[in-house]
């Protein structure tokens, strides 16, 4: 790729994976912007209340944000936690069709698909407490990845720093940063 490139990393996985934990530091050791997750700021996602056209409505969002900070940065990069993919498999578990079917969102250069923590963090947007069950949804996210050929690290259970560390290693073998 050309030293131009800005790239996209989404950071992603199943609740109470880590997600929001590990986007800041990483974003600080890289000195990348990032996007946070939008639907812990959606009322009707906050109420339970969340249509599809709401779940659109997020990637929507999601991906003008995005583009605005890819745009306006001279960083190499920018992170997002969670994007499209999170919200596919949302909606085709509930409404049962895809949010990104029509879309022509920026490639998505690397995913780093986090391991669900057995520890249970209660959380507004959380619904699956057992360990077993997200394990389960987060093989989900991987056979999506391993379907559509997308590139990702899988990111294991560890301390918040080696987490961070891990990842930031991880990026560097695979990306020019």
């Amino acid at each position: 790729m050309t030293s131009n490139h800005k790239y996209r990393i989404v950071i992603t996985g199943v609740e109470n994976s880590g997600k929001s934990t590990l986007i800041q530091p990483l974003a600080e050791k890289l000195n990348w912007p990032f996007v946070l997750e939008l639907s812990r700021e959606n009322e009707a996602v906050l109420n339970g209340t969340e249509t599809f056209e709401t779940l659109k409505e997020l990637h929507r969002l999601e991906e003008r944000i995005f583009e605005e900070m890819i745009n306006s940065t001279s960083a190499k990069g920018v992170f997002c936690d969670t994007a499209g993919l999170s919200l596919d498999l949302w909606a085709e578990s509930v409404f049962g069709k895809s949010v990104t079917a029509e879309s022509s969102s920026k490639k998505i250069d690397l995913y780093l698909l986090c391991e669900t923590i057995e520890k249970w963090e209660n959380d507004p947007l959380r619904v699956i407490p057992n360990h077993q069950e997200r394990i389960k949804k987060n093989n989900e996210f991987r056979a999506r990845l391993e379907l559509e050929k997308a590139p990702y690290i899988y990111i294991p259970v560890m301390p918040v720093d080696e987490r961070v560390e891990f990842a930031e290693r991880k990026i560097k073998e695979i990306l020019d940063v």
